[in-house]
């Protein structure tokens, strides 16, 4: 095994110097204090793993070393982090006040840090937390009124995951076209033919609104149905939900797309942001716009915008409840900017505390270790990177 010294004026100083000549993956053995600094003993991981010549080393003890040198370079990378994150609130609070804003309020990593980095200077904390709303207003995608669906008729299958609300929304969607074109103009197709009791269900907000209700079992027969419906204004369809890793749902968005049906992503605002960042690849990827459901039960809805913002799809319809129609809204960017910071002053169990902030930072630290070689991204924080080099009004001064 083959260590190294390494003298620094400080910790990150001596860490970087060991990253850029021996790799991400090297072992700090020790640190110690130093008259320059900091004195830090580093080997590379690879040599570890090597015994020395003519050595007979019990693998299995071999195993225990590396991993308590893991444990140790975990613990001293989140310490690092602590530090570094300390030392950023107190030469840049107003940065530190974004992020954490955004954090508080569900936005993720990748926004968030973007954000943060754009931030003009010389701005103290308030004028940050305006600079940072206003930011979030103009780059959250809103379908104008006249290019919504219901204003442009057409034919629309909603698509997303199961339990998201599709049916309900349909039916709302239904309603508002009933106003705009009269029942005679309107017609749904149930192609759920998996959820137990879906066709009866639209059935009767079919008889209540009085427009046509067809049924399709499969993509040949709505392929056999469209041309049937070719004097309607307004064709709405419902679809089977499926989980986001379901392969169904690429065969069923590109069946679709085959017949000229126009998809609209129904994505519930009360998911954690993980599950909204699944759903939003899945369902979300060649839609013509967005709906977000059961902003009633979402007391956070900030890792919803952050994917809107994030993927750059237009936002069509909210909705809030079981009403029909009066459940279904046009979105306005003020009120859910607003509402997504508003619920980041929640006081809730899971609100990070003023002594969380550097473990978070370390967590943070972790996982850009945890990134291909040479601090590039990995292809998934690429994918989640989208959109964000097109923002709008976030040039630093």
């Amino acid at each position: 095994m083959s260590v190294q010294v390494f003298v620094a004026a400080n910790a990150r100083e001596g860490l970087a110097r060991v990253r850029a000549q021996l790799g991400d993956d090297a072992v700090v053995l020790s640190t110690r204090p130093h008259p320059q600094g900091v004195e830090l003993l580093a080997s590379a991981y690879g040599e570890l793993a090597v015994p020395a010549q003519g050595a007979t080393a019990e693998p299995a003890g071999s195993s225990r070393i590396l991993a308590e040198l893991a444990r140790l370079r975990g613990m001293l990378q989140n310490q690092l982090a602590g530090f570094a994150w300390g030392a950023a609130r107190r030469r840049d609070p107003a940065r530190v006040v974004v992020m954490q804003t955004l954090f508080a309020a569900g936005f993720g990593s990748a926004l968030a840090r973007t954000l943060a980095a754009r931030l003009p200077r010389a701005l103290d904390a308030d004028a940050a937390q305006r600079w940072l709303r206003q930011v979030l207003i103009r780059n959250l995608p809103i379908l104008a009124r006249e290019a919504s669906p219901v204003a442009r008729g057409g034919r629309y299958a909603l698509v997303g995951s199961t339990g998201s609300g599709k049916t309900t929304t349909l039916a709302k969607l239904a309603a508002r076209g009933v106003d705009a074109w009269g029942a005679s103009r309107v017609a749904l197709v149930a192609a759920d033919a998996y959820r137990v009791g879906a066709e009866a269900q639209l059935a009767v907000y079919a008889e209540l609104l009085g427009v046509s209700l067809h049924v399709a079992r499969d993509a040949a027969g709505l392929a056999q149905l469209l041309p049937q419906l070719a004097d309607r204004r307004l064709v709405l369809i419902d679809t089977a939900g499926h989980a986001p890793s379901d392969p169904r749902t690429h065969e069923e968005g590109r069946a679709l797309d085959a017949l000229g049906v126009e998809r609209l992503a129904v994505i519930s605002a009360a998911q954690q942001g993980a599950a909204v960042e699944q759903a939003m690849l899945r369902f979300g990827h060649g839609a013509a716009t967005c709906i977000l459901t059961k902003l009633d039960e979402a007391p956070q809805p900030g890792a919803a915008l952050d994917s809107l913002i994030r993927h750059r799809l237009p936002l069509a319809y909210l909705t809030g409840g079981q009403r029909v129609p009066e459940d279904l809204h046009v979105p306005h960017a003020a009120y859910l900017v607003d509402r997504a910071l508003k619920g980041g002053q929640l006081a809730t169990p899971y609100a990070l505390q003023a002594e969380d902030w550097p473990l978070l930072a370390g967590v943070e630290a972790e996982r850009a270790e945890r990134r291909e070689p040479g601090g590039q991204a990995t292809p998934e924080d690429a994918r989640s990177l989208k959109g964000t080099s097109t923002l709008k009004g976030t040039s630093a001064a």
